[in-house]
Formats: C-alpha cells, sequence, structure tokens
C-alpha cells in the first residue's frame, strides 16, 4: 500500500507577521491583557532580533486589527477589538465583490436573512422604549417622502433601530456595514417612482407587527419588503443608461 500525503509550498511569513503572530498568541493566551503596555519600539526590537521597520508594521497591523492603540510618544496599548471595526475589515473584499452582479445579489439575499430574522427577534422581544422609538423613525421616514437624499437617511434609521433592538453589538455592526455596502442599491432603488411610498407602507406594516408583538406578521412584512426592494433595484438598473 503507498501511502501519499499532498504537499503544498509553505508561506514564508514576514518579519513583522512573525512578531504579528507571536504578540496575538499572547494577548490569546491572557498574557497580555487589555490596557497592558508592549514594550517600547527599541525594545522589541532586542526582544525579536529584528529593525525598526519590522516593529512598526507589526504595531500598524496589530492596530489594524484593532488589537492595539497607538499614540505618539506612547508606548502601544493592549485594546478589545469591536465588532464595528471585525466587520469593517471586509470592506474592501466586499466592495469588490458588489461590482458584480452575482455579489449584489449574494449581499441582497444576506440583507434578506439578517433583517428578517432581526424583525422577528424584535417582534418578540421590543420593549416600550424600542415601539416609541421605532415610531419615532417611522414619522421621520414618512415626513421625509420626496426628498430623496433625506428619505434614504431616515429609511436606514428605521432599520438600524429594529437592529438596536436586538441589544447586540454584532448585529449593529452588521446592519451598519450593509446599510454601507448596499448604499448604491438604496439610492438607485429609489429612483423607481412608487419607492418611496412603496418602502413607507411596508415600513408602517413592520411597525404594526412588532408593536403588536406579531413575529409572523413582522418576518412577513419584511421579506416582502426587501424583496420589493430588489425589485425596485433591477428594474431601475436596467432601464439606466
Amino acid at each position: 500500500m503507498t501511502f501519499r500525503i499532498d504537499t503544498h509550498p509553505v508561506r514564508r511569513q514576514k518579519l513583522y507577521e512573525q512578531i504579528v503572530d507571536h504578540l496575538e498568541s499572547m494577548m490569546l493566551s491572557g498574557d497580555l491583557a487589555i490596557g497592558d503596555r508592549l514594550p517600547s519600539e527599541r525594545k522589541l526590537m532586542e526582544i525579536f532580533q529584528v529593525g525598526r521597520p519590522s516593529v512598526r508594521e507589526a504595531l500598524f497591523a496589530l492596530q489594524r486589527k484593532e488589537l492595539v492603540s497607538l499614540r505618539n510618544g506612547e508606548q502601544a496599548c493592549v485594546t478589545r477589538p469591536s465588532a464595528r471595526g471585525m466587520i469593517g475589515n471586509l470592506s474592501g473584499v466586499v466592495r469588490h465583490m458588489l461590482l458584480q452582479p452575482e455579489g449584489t445579489r449574494e449581499f441582497q439575499q444576506a440583507r434578506m436573512i439578517l433583517e428578517v430574522s432581526l424583525a422577528r427577534h424584535a417582534a418578540r422581544h421590543a420593549t416600550d422604549e424600542d415601539i416609541r422609538d421605532l415610531a419615532e423613525a417611522l414619522d421621520r421616514n414618512g415626513a421625509a417622502i420626496g426628498q430623496s437624499s433625506e428619505f434614504v437617511k431616515t429609511d436606514v434609521a428605521f432599520h438600524f433601530v429594529i437592529a438596536c433592538s436586538a441589544r447586540n453589538s454584532i448585529f449593529r455592526a452588521l446592519h451598519e456595514a450593509v446599510s454601507d455596502w448596499l448604499a448604491e442599491q438604496r439610492q438607485i432603488s429609489t429612483r423607481h417612482k412608487k419607492a418611496e411610498r412603496a418602502a413607507f407602507e411596508a415600513h408602517q406594516k413592520i411597525f404594526a407587527a412588532i408593536k403588536t408583538h406579531d413575529a409572523d406578521a413582522a418576518e412577513q412584512a419584511m421579506q416582502f419588503h426587501l424583496e420589493e426592494v430588489a425589485e425596485f433595484y433591477w428594474s431601475s438598473k436596467i432601464s439606466q443608461p
């Protein structure tokens, strides 16, 4: 019997990547805790036996991951990464995906799954304060009909209140990121002459379902709303000169 192992070239890490991996491992193990100061650049150079450029690149890489904060004249400090920062790091890749129609469709579907679930959760768990906030957001949305840019802002705000009712930083960050990534969709879909009125009426139905704690109705209303938004987007996109 022949025993075969498929081999692949081992990626050679740059010096700064090795430093990042080592320091990140110390953070995960607890050897470096939130608030701890890292050694000075000079000390890190001695510890890792590397030059200043490698140390600085490592610190910048850790900063991009929100694992350390850097201030002029101070040693780097270990920080707690946020959900917003974690998801924000995906923006570059996402924007490339959205250049293709299939990528846009996939993110429309992702938004559908996220927001339908959030609407259902809100209907089950929304507090009186959540419902008051949502009512105010709905009123502002209705008042903005006919003012394209303001309508888009109030549209986003209405959906954001629903996301916030989950009281989960990851859902809030995801909602903010998806809203940003699909900003072009909102701009184009609202060009349809029926889009603003249709969106507001859909928001009214979503609000009514959440207010009465009807999870099934909230889910159905949100799904219908986002399917309609997608239809407006693609019909407006096709009609563009």
